[in-house]
């Protein structure tokens, strides 16, 4: 390992440990940079530990089977998923010790010393502790030879006293093309695929010389293993009661709901916290390239999840629009759409929305008009299509001595007078597109629950239901003291959010069928004592 040339002498601000990774960071010591510094030392630094770890590493390199007589029968490491290689490599380790350290085989850090030996011996000892340490959100490559540096959920952008070797970077090259199954080649430059075992579970995205002009490039993002919750969501900030109200309302009546931002604004985490909280008898399918939804079969949910080849991968066989355009046939009730990022992708997501598909979606954008630009002028999707959109909300994540993810707008595009049934004789240009903020935190405007009565949306559900503004505040208020309920008593849990909102459906569709009403406070009672 290279160490940097930050000055040791700085302030300790944090320290913690990580599996057998002993984590220190540092206040910043440069002159002309803020970046905190990540370090870690491990037990191979110490007497004897670093001897036995090199011994393990030379003796089981390149060996799978952990049955040592049966040597010509090992399988190239290639060949393995990542947990397999840690599950077989931990399994040689011990054995190992037990027959040539017996004097370590009770010692209190003998669980740590295997890990770090796995960890080796599969190759990735030197970034174990990014991909497992809860705190680092995604960690960077800019080239070979360069210092690696991370997103810390606590300090920001920090640099690492870490180095790569080209020994290093040819095994995570080699990982990624065997976990994705696709080529990284001259022709074929960038990989984007993820990594999932039971220590953590990462999207990374590698580029190569020629795309990468000063050779390789790593990006690997940290998916959370244990999905946020609206209350948790509202908790930190990210958004208020009253929004999440709003949305679980449109959510119910399965409105087309677009996730939009820049990359790492929180997009994906808005859509899984809302994805979790849907009525347990909806038939739920989702298609991504990199699989970022929450699983949900643990919860008494019917969804299904299709993973698609990522753009990158060129392959046509499996690709977004083209199971976007299948979906018409497989009956979905509510539809989670990764990343809509090419051309394809926006003119099938269109296509299954003037189909009458209810979808949410993420797609990558500075503003929603930018992202209506965008669709209309370069991917060329008819003006008239954009009136199926019903929300769309703007994430952004900006430093403010650490990262800050925030819902900053929730719009919604305003409907000509009778466009729900004509929309054939609306002559539509992007210019005259009209979007209208419910919510927009920049301008400090907030609608107040009447005024969302008021909404193109509210006006399209009102003509469906026969809604009164009476039932529209009573629900609405409901919602909004439910989520408030949850967060005072920091209930975040996801399995307690899913059996308090499936409660909450279920106890309204009962009120409805046996007494054609629903009494929102006997609902709210009724969901409190589940609690």
């Amino acid at each position: 390992m290279t160490i940097s040339t930050f000055k040791y002498d700085s302030k300790v601000i944090e320290q913690y440990k990580i599996g057998p990774y002993e984590i220190k960071i540092y206040e910043s010591a440069g002159n002309y940079t803020s970046e905190a510094l990540y370090t870690y030392t491990t037990l191979a630094e110490k007497s004897p530990f670093g001897e036995i770890i090199e011994s393990i590493a030379k003796s089981l390199s390149g060996i799978v089977t952990p049955d040592e007589d049966n040597k010509e029968n090992s399988l190239d490491s290639r060949f393995y998923s990542l947990q397999d290689l840690f599950d077989n490599r931990k399994e040689l380790v011990e054995k190992y010790i037990h027959q040539h350290y017996p004097e370590f085989v009770n010692m209190k850090d003998l669980d740590e010393l295997i890990e770090l030996a796995c960890y080796e011996l599969v190759g990735i000892s030197k970034i174990a502790p990014f991909l497992m340490d809860e705190h680092i959100e995604e960690f960077y490559l800019d080239c070979p030879n360069t210092q690696l540096y991370l997103d810390h959920r606590q300090w920001g952008r920090c640099k690492t006293n870490v180095i790569l070797s080209d020994a290093d970077l040819e095994r995570i090259k080699t990982r990624l093309r065997y976990e994705s199954g696709l080529l990284l080649d001259e022709s074929h430059p960038s990989i984007k695929t993820e990594l999932i075992t039971d220590r953590f579970h990462v999207r990374a995205a590698v580029d190569i010389f020629p795309l990468a002009a000063d050779g390789l490039h790593l990006d690997v993002r940290k998916l959370k293993r244990k999905a946020f919750t609206l209350p948790e969501l509202i908790a930190n900030g990210t958004l208020s009661v009253e929004i999440a109200a709003y949305l679980y309302f449109a959510l119910l009546r399965r409105r087309n709901i677009t996730v939009i931002g820049e990359p790492n604004s929180g997009k994906t985490t808005l859509v899984n916290a809302l994805d979790l909280i849907t009525p347990p008898e909806w038939r739920k399918i989702t298609i991504e390239d990199v699989i970022e939804s929450v699983p949900q079969h643990n919860y008494d949910k019917h969804q299904v999840r299709l993973q698609v080849f990522p753009f990158e991968g060129e392959n046509t066989s499996r690709s977004k629009g083209k199971e976007i355009v299948k979906l018409l046939h497989r009956s979905p009730d509510y539809v989670f759409l990764g990343e809509i990022q090419t051309q394809e992708h926006s003119q099938a997501v269109f296509h299954a929305l003037t189909a009458g598909l209810h979808l949410i979606q993420t797609c990558h954008a500075s503003s929603p008009e930018n992202l209506i630009v965008r669709w209309v002028e370069h991917h060329g999707i008819a003006p008239i299509n954009v009136l199926t959109l019903d929300l769309i909300i703007f994430m952004r994540a900006y430093y403010q001595e650490k990262l800050i993810r925030k819902l900053r707008r929730v719009s919604e595009v305003e409907k000509p007078n009778g466009a729900a049934d004509n929309l054939s004789e609306i002559d539509l240009q992007v210019n005259n597109i009209q979007l209208t903020d419910d919510f927009n935190l920049d301008t400090q405007f907030n609608k107040t629950v009447t005024e969302l009565f008021d909404t193109p949306l509210m006006r399209d559900i009102r003509n469906v239901e026969g809604l009164s503004l009476n039932h529209f505040v009573e629900e609405i208020t409901t919602y909004i003291e439910l989520f408030t309920y949850l967060v005072q008593n920091q209930l975040f849990d996801p399995e307690t959010n899913v059996k308090v909102f499936h409660r909450l459906h279920a106890e309204k569709l009962r009120q409805q069928v046996h007494f054609g009403r629903i009494d929102w406070s006997v609902v709210f009672n009724q969901v409190i004592e589940l609690v």
